[in-house]
C-alpha cells in the first residue's frame, strides 16, 4: 500500500465518522418531529382523556356485564390501553408510518396542527362527548371564540384543503367532514366516526390484552 493511498483511506475513514453525528442528530430529529405530531394527534382525537373519563366513573369499565368473562390481569390491560397512554401508542405508531412516507411535509403539518387547529378540534371532541353524557349541548361558536382569526383560518384550511387530506386521514377525520355540509350533517358524520373509531380502539385494545369474547 503507498502512501498516497493509505492517507486516501484515512480521509475517507475520517469524513464518515464526522458524518455519523449529524446522521445520529438528524434521525434524532426525525423521532422528535414524529413525537410532536403524536402529541397533536392525541389532543386533536382525545379518545384517551374520555375513555380514562368514563374509566374513572366505572371500575368494572370496559368489562361491565362480561366481568365474569374477563380476567383481573387483562381488566387492568384493556384500561390501559384505552388511557391517553394507550392511545398514544396507538397514534405514535400511526404517525411513523405517515412521517416515514412523508418527510417532507412534517414540518408544515406539525405548525398547522400546533396552529390551534388540534386544540380547537379536541375542544370540541370533549365538548360533544360532554354533551352525550349530560344531554346539553355546548356552543361550538362560544368553544371557539377565543381563538385568534388566522387560527380560525388555518382550522377552516385543514378540513377543507385537498393538499391536508393525508393528515386528516392520519387523524382518523378522513373527508367525512367537510366546511361544504351543514353543521347537522357534519354532526352525523362525527359521530359516526367517533362511534368507529372507538370501535376499532376496543378491538385492538382486546386483541393486545389476548380477550377474546363469543
Amino acid at each position: 500500500m503507498t502512501l498516497r493511498v493509505f492517507r486516501k483511506l484515512c480521509l475517507a475513514a475520517s469524513l464518515v465518522l464526522a458524518a455519523g453525528p449529524v446522521l445520529a442528530e438528524t434521525a434524532q430529529t426525525h423521532e422528535q418531529r414524529i413525537d410532536r405530531l403524536t402529541d397533536s394527534m392525541v389532543v386533536l382525537m382525545p379518545f384517551g382523556t374520555i375513555f380514562e373519563s368514563v374509566a374513572a366513573a366505572d371500575p368494572s369499565w370496559p368489562a361491565m356485564e362480561r366481568a365474569d368473562e374477563i380476567s383481573a390481569r387483562q381488566l387492568v390491560c384493556l384500561r390501559g390501553e384505552l388511557s391517553t397512554e394507550g392511545y398514544r401508542r396507538y397514534a405514535r405508531g400511526m404517525v411513523q408510518v405517515y412521517a416515514d412516507a412523508n418527510p417532507g411535509r412534517l414540518d408544515s403539518d406539525i405548525a398547522l396542527v400546533e396552529s390551534g387547529v388540534a386544540e380547537m378540534f379536541g375542544k370540541l371532541v370533549l365538548a360533544g362527548a360532554e354533551g352525550e353524557r349530560t344531554g346539553v349541548q355546548a356552543d361550538p361558536e362560544q368553544l371557539l371564540a377565543g381563538y385568534a382569526p388566522e387560527q380560525l383560518e388555518a382550522f377552516m384550511t385543514f378540513f377543507s384543503a385537498e393538499e391536508h387530506a393525508g393528515l386528516r386521514e392520519l387523524a382518523g377525520l378522513g373527508n367525512q367532514l367537510n366546511t361544504a355540509k351543514s353543521a347537522e350533517e357534519n354532526e352525523a358524520a362525527g359521530e359516526q366516526l367517533g362511534s368507529a373509531l372507538a370501535g376499532k380502539l376496543m378491538a385492538r385494545a382486546m386483541d393486545t390484552c389476548g380477550v377474546k369474547l363469543p
